[in-house]
């Protein structure tokens, strides 16, 4: 394994990498390891899972964070977590995550407020920690 951090915008990220220096998981600050999309994709039960209506699938891909709205409504489900954990976000209807984010609080919390953001992305398809295939 290796290890690269750099700083971009402010933040300080630390990637864990294979021998060939293709990301695995990364590091915001000093925070918990993260996997990479690429890695949730091979162990898709590695995170909870929390899975957004069809409504919410077009912001998401774009880095929305996830309003509690898209998690309770119809096609929205969650599993129990603390406020602050790592979750897998999954498209209503589809096999693997399309995201990865933080919850800014409870599920709990987010069931009974259920306004504002629930989950702050942090990693999306598409976004450059997906296009990044190696840091060679």
């Amino acid at each position: 394994m290796n290890l690269a951090t750099c700083k971009a915008g402010g933040t300080k990220f630390t990637f864990i990498m294979d021998e060939e220096f293709a990301p695995y998981f990364f590091q915001l600050k000093n925070g918990t390891p993260i996997p990479t999309l690429r890695v949730l994709h091979q162990y898709p039960d590695m995170l909870p899972r929390f899975q957004v209506d069809d409504g919410a699938i077009k912001f998401v891909l774009k880095g929305s964070d996830i309003f509690c709205a898209g998690l309770t409504s119809k096609g929205g489900s969650m599993v129990d977590v603390d406020e602050g954990s790592i979750v897998a976000i999954f498209a209503e209807g589809k096999e693997y995550a399309c995201a990865i984010g933080q919850t800014t609080m409870s599920t709990e919390e987010i069931r009974s407020t259920n306004k504002g953001v629930g989950v702050k992305q942090v990693h999306y398809l598409n976004d450059g920690f997906w296009k990044l295939k190696s840091l060679e």
